[in-house]
């Protein structure tokens, strides 16, 4: 019976070593070779240019980030080590002062419509392809504060492969955050003659023949498909498949057999979107009256001489169209709506031609791209309300302004200590708090939903959503009427949202 012992040991120690041994990778260097986000349509290398440049790094090497994961901003969701499918990463009990949040997940709705359109963009049009939801970024951080992490990891969706999992070093995220940082190529060219590379940036450690060629050849194919060039340089340095996906990408658009021809930067009169510099955009957003507004930029000369049109859907699986507009021949435009705007509506260009078969006349389209899915808080993460572990975020559906109030779960005397606060809707960013458009208590918000650490508590108004809203939290510990309450006791503002649409995103 030793030898049972023994090889029951044996095996707990294997399984051991699996979960808690793993390679860091410190360099960019590092991601080469590795299956990570580096073929179309796996969009792991994108999810980590969005990482490095939503967080800061400390002296001590501690990752701080610029989120709160617990809250699930930006789609971040509670990943359970425990559990018997995620025995990947070191498991952690129920006792220890760390947990894990990952982010990637873009088969659900609330994760791929709060990440910014790159990161989202080829999971969209490879409709059918399997490996477009495969990569994840496991963040292991305090459970009091969880905007500390001490912990990255890259790996799979399918049953966390430990040979497709490993740890990202900060260094590592230090070097793709100073790919964000402008290349000046001459200062680059006499540090080579000088031999003097006096930063961490990784393109210095490049030759002049591949740098040189690097700015001529992969960085040119890349610059129609991702408009961000520290995005572009960190899939040119990790060994992402650039010809692969530019041949995709010219056959998307119909482009030429020609190898593309550089035009006058100022120019955006090109032939195909495999030429210039710019990238297409197509995108959902507000009119003053709340309903959808399509915007579009950046249409090359072949496409508009097809007949096509940007049409509005209900989801990103639904087939039945909501609006759609005549381009008109014009590159770039907007159109407005008499649809409401709500979450997940979504954009596509479409060419369509008329059809008649058995005596009726029908209409028939091709989807040449699926844009962004609209988020119903425009991407954009609440807002904390001072000197409480509470926040407050405004978002919108059927075209209103709401108001959604997060309150940590160990804040329990959240309803006494906000009795006499409400939350208020304003037209612009300018306007004093007295000139409100309309308000609802706090107290009387409807609970929502909730999080491993948060309760969420929601409110809609009747005011429609437009760009310039904005909500703002008055606190006051007196019972009054707020009109009145702001003529003789001075309310405080603890909170306010960005002005809708004011974000950069």
């Amino acid at each position: 019976m030793d030898w049972i012992k023994l090889l029951c040991y044996l095996t707990l120690f294997l399984v051991s070593a699996t979960t808690c041994t793993m390679d860091t990778l410190d360099k960019i260097e590092d991601l080469k070779n590795k299956t990570f986000g580096h073929n179309y349509p796996r969009h792991g290398l994108l999810l980590l240019h969005w990482l490095a440049n939503h967080i800061s790094i400390s002296h001590s090497d501690e990752i701080l980030l610029h989120f709160n994961p617990a809250r699930q901003d930006y789609g971040f969701h509670y990943y359970q080590s425990n559990n018997a499918a995620n025995r990947t990463l070191p498991h952690l009990d129920d006792s220890s002062d760390r947990t894990y949040y990952s982010l990637g997940s873009l088969g659900l709705l609330a994760v791929r419509t709060k990440l910014p359109p790159y990161v989202t963009q080829d999971y969209y049009n490879a409709f059918n392809d399997p490996k477009r939801d495969l990569d994840r970024i496991v963040l292991r951080v305090h459970r009091t504060n969880p905007s500390r992490a001490d912990k990255v990891y890259i790996t799979q969706s399918l049953d966390y492969d430990p040979e497709e999992t490993f740890e990202i070093g900060s260094k590592l995220l230090s070097q793709i955050k100073i790919l964000s940082t402008p290349l000046n190529l001459i200062e680059t060219l006499e540090s080579h003659v000088a031999g003097t590379k006096t930063s961490n940036d990784p393109r210095l450690f490049l030759s002049k023949d591949d740098l040189l060629y690097h700015l001529k050849h992969s960085d040119q194919y890349l610059q129609t498909i991702f408009k961000d060039p520290g995005l572009r340089w960190l899939l040119i340095l990790a060994g992402y498949d650039i010809n692969n996906r530019y041949h995709l990408h010219r056959k998307t658009w119909f482009c030429s057999a020609d190898k593309p021809i550089q035009h006058d930067q100022i120019s955006r009169d090109y032939d195909t979107l495999c030429e210039g510099p710019n990238t297409l955009k197509i995108e959902v957003m507000s009119t003053e009256n709340g309903y959808a507004r399509i915007m579009w930029s950046g249409l090359p000369k072949n496409i508009l001489k097809m007949n096509t049109t940007i049409v509005l859907f209900s989801s990103d699986t639904s087939s039945d169209l909501e609006r759609f507009t005549e381009i008109i021949s014009q590159p770039s435009g907007s159109y407005d709506t008499y649809l409401a705007l709500n979450h997940g509506i979504q954009p596509r260009l479409v060419a369509y031609n008329f059809i008649s078969e058995y005596g009726f006349i029908g209409l028939r389209y091709l989807v040449i791209w699926r844009g962004p899915q609209f988020d119903e808080t425009n991407r954009v993460i609440p807002t904390e309300i001072t000197g409480y572990n509470a926040s407050l975020q405004l978002y919108t559906t059927d075209g209103y302004a709401c108001a959604r109030i997060y309150i940590r779960k160990s804040f329990t005397d959240w309803k006494n200590e906000f009795a006499n606060s409400w939350v208020s809707f304003y037209s612009d960013h300018q306007d004093l708090d007295h000139m409100y458009k309309h308000y609802q208590w706090v107290t009387k918000f409807t609970e929502a939903d909730h999080t491993e650490d948060y309760l969420i508590y929601e409110y809609k108004s009747s005011m429609s959503i437009g760009p310039g809203v904005q909500a703002r939290f008055m606190f006051s510990r007196y019972t009054a009427y707020p009109r009145i309450l702001n003529r003789w006791s001075s309310p405080t503002e603890k909170a306010r949202t960005v002005s809708w649409e004011s974000a950069n995103n």
